[in-house]
């Protein structure tokens, strides 16, 4: 295998440690939608273009051990990951021959889990409840994406400024939303993006400023606050999901009775295809 990814603990551990030193601090995730583009094709929420393309190019050939990178290809296989569920996608080999070819990626290049939160929310609620209390909560933050704010909030805690962007193709308005990062981006600690494709080239960009930011590309994990479902991992395993969120209601008899049928078949579902 001429690169491989850290399994979700690992990430965790690497991820945990770094942003708890470091006042500098970045995670980017690219999935197989970022290769795609990368490799001149269209993804499901965003189309393609050269500038895109670009911008995730340059986000990508970042090298610094600040700014780590979460990738979805060459990962390892961990408990419950079935397909749809975090298991590794069926095109990976067509993605990591892309990859090898066109960044000369060789047996020595260790990326981190880009579903390592996603997972952890899934099977170890604790761990990513841990997570987002000692090094997401407490920040003074900006968030960016579509989630609405009173939403947002029960996910990475109090949102201290707030840009909306479109929920799809939004790198195609960054012009427009982005003078509003950089009019915000010195009064706060933490970035969390969450708009698609255009996080990778947001995290870009504010490396490039060279500023004392930490930011921390969440993905999909917001989509299971707004109850979007996007994923197949959250049509399936999203109600585990949001025992991570804070100032959740105590379920009534109905809602305990929905979430008891949709575990059964989520573990139905798991069951057949680990055979």
């Amino acid at each position: 295998m001429p690169f491989y990814c850290k399994n979700s603990f690992q990430t965790l551990d690497h991820i945990g440690k770094l942003f708890q030193s470091n006042e500098r601090a970045f995670y980017s995730r690219f999935g197989d939608g970022d290769v795609r583009i990368m490799m001149g094709q269209r993804q499901k929420l965003h189309d393609f273009s050269e500038d895109l393309q670009r911008e995730l190019i340059d986000s990508f050939r970042i090298d610094d051990p600040g700014y780590t990178k979460g990738l979805a290809v060459n990962y390892p296989v961990e408990k419950g990951m079935v397909r749809g569920i975090f298991a590794p996608f069926r095109i990976n080999d067509e993605l990591e021959k892309f990859l090898v070819s066109s960044f000369e990626l060789s047996g020595e290049k260790v990326f981190e889990s880009a579903v390592f939160l996603h997972y952890l929310a899934v099977f170890s609620p604790n761990l990513a409840i841990n997570f987002l209390n000692e090094l997401i909560r407490p920040k003074k933050k900006l968030f960016i994406g579509s989630v609405p704010k009173m939403q947002i909030e029960t996910l990475i805690g109090k949102v201290d400024y707030y840009i909306y962007t479109p929920p799809q193709n939004s790198y195609y308005s960054i012009d427009v939303w982005w003078p509003s990062v950089l009019a915000c981006i010195d009064h706060v600690e933490m970035v969390i993006p969450a708009t698609g494709m255009a996080t990778r080239v947001i995290n870009k960009r504010l490396w490039n400023l060279n500023i004392n930011v930490q930011s921390f590309d969440i993905g999909s994990l917001v989509d299971t606050v707004a109850l979007l479902p996007t994923r197949k991992w959250i049509r399936l395993a999203g109600h585990r999901a949001k025992k991570v969120l804070l100032n959740q209601p105590e379920n009534t008899s109905a809602q305990a009775l929905h979430y008891l049928l949709r575990e059964i078949k989520l573990r139905c579902y798991s069951a057949i295809k680990s055979i």
